[in-house]
């Protein structure tokens, strides 16, 4: 029987050996002799199998598998299996241990030993990325957040352990893509991770959170102070060049920074506040810390309610259009509407535009905001071109944000409005701000060009308090220009602001284009402007925002403005 349990061995795969029941080796095959006798040179047929496992293995294994051998011998465990760790550290074989008890005749066990080497350096691959950044190598959201789960935890416990969370979103981190490419934008990425590896303490976590965000933990800390110390290393650090392909390449950040408190009970209350002061400091116009402090929690709150009271008011009516006049400085008459959304809060009364459009942006809602402004605008001036022949001739301006003008088919839902609505294209102007324009100067270009070949004119709207160059001016086939109102309001105050209008209305005109003035609530504004042979203007002077039931009364009692103001 033995020779043909020598075969039997000789055939398997792994390791093997049968055991008698007092655990020595009755017959192995002679791979298992191998591996066994390069810790036991002198083994033989008869040598206890632990003993000699135990001489590949450390100490506290041996004991364990020494254990779980005499249970399946002794009939208490049916089956044992362990993972080993063969071999020195520098040089370690990963073995799996399985023995199984034999019953009759061949009363004890049998053992076998499978190289898992690759099998266990696979699953640290795996294990590695699941809890690591590919591109930086830093830890990742996951293990961040359990780290953050452990001295939240530890907090509570302790009060003296306190942390703090630093939340990183790099400023203008897209223009780097846009300009230098996807591949210098990671291997600045890279850069970024590696002076903040060098900022951070031994008992600290950095994580990337993906794109150009990232995470620290500092723990042990004695209070704010030395997470603004550390903040403040992290700006300096960031405000230095950053040398890419031969050349320099600025790049800041803003930060939000979170200091630990038993308030706290999951990372996702951490990190919802640290976001909240990064934004903050965003708003700072970047490179700048910010900490968070339970105010801004409040702003947070009345932000979302007022996402989703914006939603509602989408839906339900609640927001409309209302028009301002542009009248002409040369004859006096109106020449057209500039619409306006207004959101009338059936409990809250008027809500101010500067207060939902900035949400409406965020959170993408402008896109159907916009449309609903342009469409219902549309509606309207046809309709008072209808009851009112004179009207014919006025023109509609509309303001056109940067994510609408940015969506591929946004031409296309401009083109689908004119068609529904019935309005003359020719009598629709696109208002667009400089800001829009700049973020993609050649698709901008492109985009201006196939709404004009639908037949909409194209305005620059706010002029002076972005770009404000010739050059620039020239890149974009614009047709008329507005005057930020900031210059109109205070140019009879300061000879400077004066020569500031002066000199855009002087650039228009040698490029063809009309100039609208914004902001008009003096008569001594109105008079200044016709001197200076601006064509157009429109403010309060003239009239404020009427509701689009107005209309039709304002084109009777002001269609000519050569008084004092009428509102």
């Amino acid at each position: 029987m033995l020779p043909d349990l020598l075969d039997l061995l000789e055939s398997l795969p792994s390791h093997a050996a049968i055991l008698d029941a007092a655990g020595a080796i009755v017959a192995a095959n002679g791979s298992c002799l191998r591996l066994l006798r390069e810790a036991t040179p002198d083994l033989a047929v008869g040598h206890p199998f632990i003993d000699a496992c135990a001489r590949l293995l450390a100490t506290p294994a041996a004991e364990t598998i020494r254990e779980g051998l005499t249970a399946v011998l002794s009939g208490t465990l049916p089956r044992y299996e362990m993972d080993m760790p063969c071999g020195p550290p520098e040089n370690q074989v990963w073995r799996a241990l399985c023995v199984t008890p034999l019953k009759g005749r061949l009363a004890g066990a049998m053992v076998t030993l499978t190289d898992i080497s690759r099998q266990k350096q696979l699953e640290e691959h795996i294990l590695h990325d699941a809890f690591h950044d590919t591109l930086t190598g830093l830890f990742n959201r996951a293990l961040f957040i359990n780290r953050l789960d452990q001295a939240i935890k530890r907090l509570r416990r302790s009060p003296d352990a306190l942390f703090a969370v630093l939340y990183l979103d790099m400023d203008r981190f897209k223009l780097v893509n846009k300009t230098f490419g996807h591949v210098t934008g990671d291997r600045l990425l890279m850069i970024i991770a590696n002076r903040l590896q060098k900022l951070r303490r031994e008992l600290d976590t950095l994580a990337r959170f993906g794109g150009d965000e990232f995470a620290l933990l500092i723990e042990d800390i004695s209070g704010l102070d030395e997470a603004s110390s550390m903040a403040e290393s992290v700006l300096r650090q960031m405000a230095l060049p950053f040398r890419l392909k031969k050349q320099e390449i600025f790049v800041t950040c803003s930060i939000g920074v979170v200091l630990g408190s038993t308030v706290y009970e999951h990372p996702d209350q951490v990190l919802r506040d640290a976001d909240n002061a990064m934004y903050s400091s965003k708003e700072h116009g970047g490179d700048h810390y910010t900490v968070f402090d339970a105010g801004m929690r409040v702003l947070t709150q009345r932000r979302m309610e007022m996402e989703l009271a914006l939603r509602h008011a989408l839906e339900s009516g609640e927001i409309t259009a209302h028009y301002q006049p542009i009248v002409s400085l040369t004859t006096g008459e109106v020449t057209g509407f500039e619409a306006l959304a207004r959101w009338q809060h059936p409990r809250q009364g008027l809500i101010a535009p500067s207060e939902f459009i900035p949400i409406a942006e965020e959170t993408g809602l402008i896109n159907e905001l916009g449309a609903l402004i342009l469409r219902q605008s549309c509606r309207r001036l046809v309709e008072l071109a209808r009851n009112n022949p004179d009207a014919a001739a006025l023109t509609l301006s509309v303001n056109i944000s940067g994510r609408q003008f940015k969506r591929p088919d946004f031409v296309e839902e401009v083109a689908g409005i004119l068609a529904e609505t019935g309005i003359d294209p020719q009598m629709v102007k696109l208002e667009l701000t400089e800001s829009v324009l700049m973020d993609d100067a050649d698709e901008a270009v492109r985009t201006i060009k196939r709404l004009k070949a639908k037949g909409v004119k194209v305005v620059i709207d706010d002029f002076g308090t972005g770009y404000s160059s010739l050059s620039y001016i020239q890149r974009f086939p614009f047709d008329s220009l507005k005057v930020d109102r900031s210059f109109v309001g205070n140019m009879n105050e300061a000879e400077q602001n004066m020569e500031i209008v002066r000199a855009i209305i002087a650039m228009a005109h040698k490029l063809g284009l009309e100039v609208v003035a914004e902001g008009v609530e003096l008569a001594e504004h109105r008079t200044a402007l016709s001197e200076l042979r601006c064509e157009s203007a429109q403010g309060f002077f003239f009239s404020h925002p009427v509701p689009g039931e107005e209309l039709d009364t304002l084109m009777r009692r002001h269609w000519k403005t050569d008084g004092p103001a009428l509102h």
